[in-house]
């Protein structure tokens, strides 16, 4: 009995210590505290704790304590017989709705608003496009009309192509084209088709896009060159092995790029821009061919050249423009393989420099467009990963919305998502989930990027786009000016799992004239909103729990 009665003084103790913590992290409770049933006791009994209510924040932490009032943008709660006050932006969605039941008015409106400051006259970089990659399940994009399904096929590709204005698709370079054999004489594409059987979709699906979008520009890049050329003699990277190329394998290779290039122009799907390589600074088991920053700067010296001297040769296949180094990490691209480049002279052939994005180090766009000089930058790869359960992934989607924020508030000028279409799956790495032969649904990835690529045009500039305020860390916009300077375009994502009000300043909006609005939600895809009128010189709305937001003004 004595034990139970020093277990209850000391909870006691606990609850009554609880009342000097002000609102912030302290006053909270964490949930993975756990007090003993004769603490609970107490506390139950406790005269303070008769009509109190558990009160958690956004953070998932607790607190037992009763209401008192509203003041302004913060709520007063009595715990353990003294009152507290906490930021209302830090309450749950439930402890919201809690006071307005209690007060009968919307707390949400006492909420200090997120500041979005849009600053049109200081330009930044040219934007260049969006794009998107079909890279391992393209056979799954054109299996509607393998089985004869020529409506649904047709209404795939209106889909990814007629309602999505990107300006790129990257495509993969298959392993395993021809025998092996030399390819010196470049001949091998005018030879036997049967050598580009895994082309066939890729030519169909670059066919479909071009219909649709004229403008179009295919980028390829070779995740692996064939087994019998690397030191594993596999398609995979080997993952710590780091399989390479074999020495002396090094023109080989460039005429195997060529061959691939050639064969897809008089396929009728030329492509305009290569990437040797694919993450060639990661280990991997899946398809993949490990470079160290030395032996990739040799090898785009081989490729470069050689293109060279085959465009001279064979005016009927277009030079194409290397890409790269098209690193899994940015940072290690701008420290390791570009200078590498640079060094090795190979520069005169790289005319892009690219990177995917999953090493989200520092500030790697700003890195690469400070090496890159008057080239552009562009960001080749990103998807969301891991498991995603939310209604149509929608929790992947805003991730989308942040990527795309990142790189072009960081520097670049083009952003590809990965791929276009996996099977079904619970991860966000695709826009499209695809039943071979049977149906396909739109994914809320792919609501997002449509709604973000929709008003946008290449040669629109990123302009300035600050955010200040309660939400800022999860609220982000990104703001893109007209080439002509008469519209504005900004992409609003609220990437956090609470309501958000913002207050839009846009410097040279006109006056009077709305702004148009379209919103992808849990329960929304790219729906059509009421346009929003100015208050004040500012925009004011709310934006939902994990949104992208598009507004689209008229400039004076």
């Amino acid at each position: 009995m004595a034990r139970l009665s020093n277990l209850m003084l000391e909870a006691m103790k606990f609850l009554i210590d609880m009342n000097c913590r002000r609102a912030s992290a302290r006053f909270w409770r964490p949930l993975a505290i756990r007090l003993s049933t004769a603490a609970v006791v107490v506390a139950l009994v406790s005269p303070w704790g008769a009509l109190a209510r558990t009160w958690t924040d956004k953070q998932g932490r607790t607190i037992e304590a009763e209401f008192v009032k509203v003041v302004q943008d913060k709520v007063v709660l009595n715990h353990a017989g003294k009152n507290v006050t906490v930021p209302l932006s830090e309450l749950s969605d439930a402890d919201l709705k809690f006071i307005a039941t209690k007060t009968g008015a919307n707390p949400t409106s006492s909420i200090a608003a997120t500041q979005i400051t849009v600053q049109p006259s200081r330009l930044r970089q040219e934007f260049d496009g969006l794009g998107c990659g079909v890279q391992f399940y393209a056979g799954h994009i054109t299996s509607f009309a393998a089985r004869h399904k020529d409506d649904l096929q047709r209404k795939l590709y209106d889909d990814m192509f007629a309602k999505v204005p990107t300006r790129y698709l990257h495509i993969g370079i298959p392993p395993d084209l021809g025998p092996q054999t030399d390819h010196a004489d470049g001949t091998l594409a005018a030879q036997d088709p049967a050598n580009f059987k895994s082309c066939a979709s890729l030519i169909d699906i670059a066919k479909a896009a071009k219909a649709r979008l004229p403008d179009i520009e295919l980028l390829a890049s070779l995740e692996s060159p064939p087994a019998w050329m690397k030191t594993n003699n596999a398609i995979g990277g080997g993952g710590k092995e780091k399989a390479t190329l074999k020495p002396g394998m090094e023109l080989k290779f460039a005429e195997y790029i060529w061959n691939f290039l050639a064969y897809m122009a008089k396929s009728g799907a030329p492509v305009k821009y290569v990437a040797i390589s694919n993450e060639c600074d990661w280990p991997h088991d899946q398809p993949g061919c490990f470079f160290t920053p030395e032996a990739h700067a040799a090898l785009v010296k081989v490729v470069g050249s050689h293109l060279e001297k085959m465009a001279a040769k064979d005016r009927s296949v277009p030079r194409a423009i290397l890409v790269g180094p098209n690193t899994l990490s940015a940072p290690g691209a701008a420290k390791d393989y570009l200078p590498a480049i640079f060094r090795a002279g190979a520069n005169k052939y790289l005319e892009v420099v690219a990177s995917h994005d999953y090493d989200p180090r520092g500030d790697r766009w700003g890195a690469l467009r400070k090496i890159a000089g008057e080239r552009p930058v562009w960001m080749t790869e990103w998807c969301a990963r891991g498991d995603d359960e939310s209604p149509g992934q929608i929790n992947s989607a805003t991730q989308y919305a942040g990527a795309m924020h990142e790189a072009f508030a960081g520097g670049a000028n083009v952003w590809m998502a990965y791929d276009w279409a996996y099977p079904p799956r619970k991860g966000g790495e695709a826009l499209i989930h695809i039943d071979w032969g049977n149906d396909y649904t739109l994914k809320k990835p792919y609501w997002v990027f449509r709604q973000w690529a929709t008003p946008l045009s290449p040669r629109m500039h990123i302009v300035q786009a600050d955010t200040s305020g309660p939400a800022a860390t999860g609220v982000k916009a990104t703001a893109f000016l007209a080439k002509d300077g008469k519209s504005l375009v900004v992409h609003v994502v609220n990437a956090t799992d609470s309501e958000a009000r913002i207050a839009m300043n846009i410097s040279g909006a006109s006056r009077g004239k709305p702004a148009a609005r379209h919103r992808t939600t849990a329960t929304e895809d790219m729906a059509e909103l009421s346009p929003l009128d100015a208050a004040a010189g500012k925009y004011p709305d709310a934006l939902p729990a994990r949104s992208l937001t598009t507004y689209e003004l008229e400039m004076k």
